[in-house]
Protein backbone atom coordinates (compact mmCIF):
# COMPACT_ATOMS: atom_id res chain seq x y z
CA UNK A 1 0.00 0.00 0.00
CA UNK A 2 1.21 3.47 -0.91
CA UNK A 3 -0.08 6.48 1.02
CA UNK A 4 0.19 10.25 0.47
CA UNK A 5 -0.68 12.78 3.17
CA UNK A 6 -1.40 16.39 2.20
CA UNK A 7 -1.01 19.03 4.93
CA UNK A 8 -1.60 22.75 4.26
CA UNK A 9 0.35 25.10 6.54
CA UNK A 10 0.41 28.75 7.45
CA UNK A 11 2.40 29.80 10.51
CA UNK A 12 2.64 26.30 12.02
CA UNK A 13 6.27 26.32 13.20
CA UNK A 14 5.16 25.44 16.74
CA UNK A 15 3.18 22.36 15.74
CA UNK A 16 4.64 20.91 12.54
CA UNK A 17 7.80 19.20 13.92
CA UNK A 18 5.93 17.25 16.60
CA UNK A 19 3.10 16.40 14.20
CA UNK A 20 5.48 14.98 11.59
CA UNK A 21 7.32 12.96 14.24
CA UNK A 22 4.07 11.41 15.43
CA UNK A 23 2.76 10.96 11.89
CA UNK A 24 5.84 9.06 10.75
CA UNK A 25 5.74 6.86 13.85
CA UNK A 26 2.10 5.90 13.40
CA UNK A 27 1.95 5.45 9.62
CA UNK A 28 5.10 3.31 9.62
CA UNK A 29 3.18 0.71 11.61
CA UNK A 30 1.21 -0.06 8.45
CA UNK A 31 3.41 0.90 5.51
CA UNK A 32 6.85 2.24 4.66
CA UNK A 33 5.57 3.59 1.36
CA UNK A 34 4.16 6.95 2.35
CA UNK A 35 4.82 10.53 1.37
CA UNK A 36 4.01 13.79 3.12
CA UNK A 37 3.25 16.89 1.08
CA UNK A 38 3.45 20.22 2.91
CA UNK A 39 1.64 23.04 1.12
CA UNK A 40 3.01 26.18 2.76
CA UNK A 41 1.41 29.54 2.01
CA UNK A 42 4.56 31.63 2.44
CA UNK A 43 4.37 31.44 6.24
CA UNK A 44 6.17 34.47 7.71
CA UNK A 45 7.13 32.44 10.78
CA UNK A 46 9.42 30.16 8.72
CA UNK A 47 7.19 27.07 8.61
CA UNK A 48 8.33 26.30 5.06
CA UNK A 49 12.00 26.27 6.05
CA UNK A 50 11.23 24.07 9.06
CA UNK A 51 9.46 21.65 6.72
CA UNK A 52 12.58 21.50 4.53
CA UNK A 53 14.67 20.61 7.60
CA UNK A 54 12.18 17.90 8.49
CA UNK A 55 12.61 16.43 5.02
CA UNK A 56 16.37 16.22 5.61
CA UNK A 57 15.58 14.17 8.70
CA UNK A 58 12.86 11.89 7.32
CA UNK A 59 13.48 11.98 3.56
CA UNK A 60 9.86 11.58 2.45
CA UNK A 61 8.53 15.14 2.72
CA UNK A 62 7.83 17.31 -0.29
CA UNK A 63 7.51 21.00 0.49
CA UNK A 64 5.66 23.35 -1.85
CA UNK A 65 6.48 27.00 -1.15
CA UNK A 66 3.54 29.00 -2.43
CA UNK A 67 4.02 32.68 -3.24
CA UNK A 68 1.48 34.02 -0.75
CA UNK A 69 -1.50 33.07 1.38
CA UNK A 70 -3.75 31.48 -1.23
CA UNK A 71 -6.18 29.58 0.99
CA UNK A 72 -6.92 26.09 2.28
CA UNK A 73 -8.97 24.95 -0.69
CA UNK A 74 -6.37 26.15 -3.15
CA UNK A 75 -3.69 24.29 -1.19
CA UNK A 76 -5.63 21.03 -1.24
CA UNK A 77 -6.37 21.22 -4.96
CA UNK A 78 -2.71 21.76 -5.77
CA UNK A 79 -1.56 19.22 -3.18
CA UNK A 80 -3.92 16.51 -4.40
CA UNK A 81 -2.77 16.96 -7.98
CA UNK A 82 0.89 16.83 -6.95
CA UNK A 83 0.29 13.65 -4.94
CA UNK A 84 -1.47 11.96 -7.86
CA UNK A 85 1.06 12.98 -10.50
CA UNK A 86 4.25 12.45 -8.53
CA UNK A 87 3.53 9.49 -6.25
CA UNK A 88 0.46 7.65 -7.63
CA UNK A 89 -0.60 6.55 -4.12
CA UNK A 90 -3.37 4.09 -3.42
CA UNK A 91 -4.92 6.50 -0.92
CA UNK A 92 -4.58 10.20 -0.14
CA UNK A 93 -5.15 11.64 3.33
CA UNK A 94 -5.87 15.29 4.08
CA UNK A 95 -5.30 16.65 7.58
CA UNK A 96 -4.44 19.78 9.55
CA UNK A 97 -1.04 20.66 10.96
CA UNK A 98 -2.20 21.86 14.39
CA UNK A 99 -2.65 18.50 16.19
CA UNK A 100 -6.44 18.65 15.95
CA UNK A 101 -6.31 15.42 13.92
CA UNK A 102 -4.75 12.32 15.45
CA UNK A 103 -2.33 10.37 13.21
CA UNK A 104 -3.22 7.24 15.22
CA UNK A 105 -6.58 7.24 13.40
CA UNK A 106 -5.07 6.94 9.92
CA UNK A 107 -4.67 3.12 9.99
CA UNK A 108 -8.35 2.81 10.88
CA UNK A 109 -9.27 5.16 8.05
CA UNK A 110 -7.30 2.99 5.62
CA UNK A 111 -9.13 -0.07 6.92
CA UNK A 112 -12.58 1.52 6.76
CA UNK A 113 -12.22 2.85 3.21
CA UNK A 114 -12.34 -0.70 1.88
CA UNK A 115 -15.63 -0.80 -0.03
CA UNK A 116 -15.99 2.99 -0.05
CA UNK A 117 -14.65 5.86 -2.14
CA UNK A 118 -13.79 8.17 0.72
CA UNK A 119 -13.97 8.37 4.51
CA UNK A 120 -14.58 11.41 6.71
CA UNK A 121 -13.51 11.57 10.36
CA UNK A 122 -16.68 12.98 11.94
CA UNK A 123 -17.01 14.90 15.17
CA UNK A 124 -20.75 14.15 15.32
CA UNK A 125 -20.87 10.37 15.57
CA UNK A 126 -21.35 8.32 18.72
CA UNK A 127 -17.93 7.63 20.13
CA UNK A 128 -16.45 10.93 18.90
CA UNK A 129 -15.08 13.58 21.25
CA UNK A 130 -14.19 17.26 20.97
CA UNK A 131 -11.60 18.59 23.42
CA UNK A 132 -11.06 22.29 24.06
CA UNK A 133 -14.37 23.63 22.73
CA UNK A 134 -16.96 25.25 24.96
CA UNK A 135 -20.73 24.86 24.58
CA UNK A 136 -21.06 27.94 22.36
CA UNK A 137 -18.33 26.77 19.96
CA UNK A 138 -19.91 23.32 19.70
CA UNK A 139 -23.36 24.82 19.02
CA UNK A 140 -21.94 27.18 16.39
CA UNK A 141 -20.14 24.33 14.65
CA UNK A 142 -23.19 22.09 14.75
CA UNK A 143 -25.38 24.84 13.29
CA UNK A 144 -22.90 25.60 10.51
CA UNK A 145 -22.69 21.91 9.67
CA UNK A 146 -26.46 21.57 9.51
CA UNK A 147 -26.73 24.57 7.18
CA UNK A 148 -24.01 23.16 4.95
CA UNK A 149 -25.68 19.74 4.76
CA UNK A 150 -29.04 21.23 3.82
CA UNK A 151 -27.62 23.62 1.23
CA UNK A 152 -25.33 21.04 -0.35
CA UNK A 153 -27.82 18.18 -0.11
CA UNK A 154 -25.33 15.82 1.53
CA UNK A 155 -25.77 13.34 4.38
CA UNK A 156 -22.26 13.51 5.87
CA UNK A 157 -22.85 14.65 9.47
CA UNK A 158 -19.63 16.68 9.66
CA UNK A 159 -19.20 18.30 6.23
CA UNK A 160 -16.58 20.77 7.47
CA UNK A 161 -14.25 18.08 8.82
CA UNK A 162 -10.75 18.45 7.37
CA UNK A 163 -9.62 14.92 8.24
CA UNK A 164 -10.40 12.65 5.27
CA UNK A 165 -9.05 9.85 3.10
CA UNK A 166 -9.75 9.23 -0.59
CA UNK A 167 -9.09 6.52 -3.14
CA UNK A 168 -6.67 7.59 -5.84
CA UNK A 169 -9.13 6.98 -8.67
CA UNK A 170 -11.74 9.16 -6.96
CA UNK A 171 -9.53 12.25 -6.83
CA UNK A 172 -8.17 11.48 -10.29
CA UNK A 173 -11.67 11.70 -11.72
CA UNK A 174 -12.41 15.14 -10.29
CA UNK A 175 -12.19 18.32 -12.31
CA UNK A 176 -11.11 20.64 -9.52
CA UNK A 177 -11.81 23.74 -11.59
CA UNK A 178 -15.48 23.06 -10.77
CA UNK A 179 -14.73 23.86 -7.11
CA UNK A 180 -14.58 27.62 -6.71
CA UNK A 181 -13.87 27.94 -2.98
CA UNK A 182 -10.30 28.81 -2.13
CA UNK A 183 -10.77 28.62 1.64
CA UNK A 184 -12.47 26.37 4.21
CA UNK A 185 -15.69 26.15 2.18
CA UNK A 186 -13.73 23.87 -0.16
CA UNK A 187 -14.55 21.02 2.24
CA UNK A 188 -18.28 21.38 1.58
CA UNK A 189 -17.99 21.90 -2.17
CA UNK A 190 -15.85 18.80 -2.54
CA UNK A 191 -18.39 16.60 -0.74
CA UNK A 192 -21.17 18.05 -2.87
CA UNK A 193 -19.24 17.28 -6.06
CA UNK A 194 -18.46 13.74 -4.89
CA UNK A 195 -22.16 13.15 -4.31
CA UNK A 196 -23.10 14.46 -7.77
CA UNK A 197 -20.52 12.14 -9.30
CA UNK A 198 -22.05 9.15 -7.52
CA UNK A 199 -19.21 8.37 -5.12
CA UNK A 200 -19.98 6.59 -1.88
CA UNK A 201 -18.48 7.82 1.39
CA UNK A 202 -18.72 6.85 5.03
CA UNK A 203 -17.87 8.39 8.39
CA UNK A 204 -16.06 7.16 11.45
CA UNK A 205 -15.73 8.58 14.96
CA UNK A 206 -12.79 10.85 15.71
CA UNK A 207 -11.08 12.54 18.62
CA UNK A 208 -10.78 16.22 17.75
CA UNK A 209 -8.49 18.42 19.85
CA UNK A 210 -8.70 22.20 19.59
CA UNK A 211 -5.32 23.70 18.82
CA UNK A 212 -3.21 24.65 21.85
CA UNK A 213 -0.47 26.48 19.93
CA UNK A 214 -0.63 29.06 17.15
CA UNK A 215 -3.78 30.80 15.94
CA UNK A 216 -6.89 29.60 14.15
CA UNK A 217 -7.12 30.58 10.48
CA UNK A 218 -10.91 30.85 10.57
CA UNK A 219 -11.67 34.57 10.31
CA UNK A 220 -14.50 36.80 9.07
CA UNK A 221 -13.37 36.48 5.44
CA UNK A 222 -13.62 32.68 5.69
CA UNK A 223 -17.01 32.93 7.39
CA UNK A 224 -18.37 35.14 4.60
CA UNK A 225 -17.05 32.76 1.95
CA UNK A 226 -18.66 29.86 3.79
CA UNK A 227 -22.05 31.60 3.75
CA UNK A 228 -21.71 32.52 0.06
CA UNK A 229 -20.79 28.94 -0.83
CA UNK A 230 -23.81 27.55 1.03
CA UNK A 231 -26.12 29.97 -0.76
CA UNK A 232 -24.58 29.06 -4.14
CA UNK A 233 -24.93 25.32 -3.51
CA UNK A 234 -28.54 25.75 -2.44
CA UNK A 235 -29.29 27.83 -5.54
CA UNK A 236 -27.96 25.05 -7.73
CA UNK A 237 -30.39 22.59 -6.15
CA UNK A 238 -33.58 24.64 -6.37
Amino acid sequence: MKLAIVIPTYNEKETLPSLIEELVKEVKKNTDKFFVIIMDDASPDGTGQIAEELNKKYGNITVVHREKKLGLGSAYKEGFRLALDKFAPDFIVQMDADHSHDPKEIPQMVQKIQGYDYVVASRHLAGSSILGWGTYRKMLHSTAGSIARICAGIKISDPTSGFRIFRRDVLNSINFTQIKSKGFAFQIELLCLLKRMGFNGMELPTRFVNRKEGKSKMDMTETIQFIKTCILLLARRI
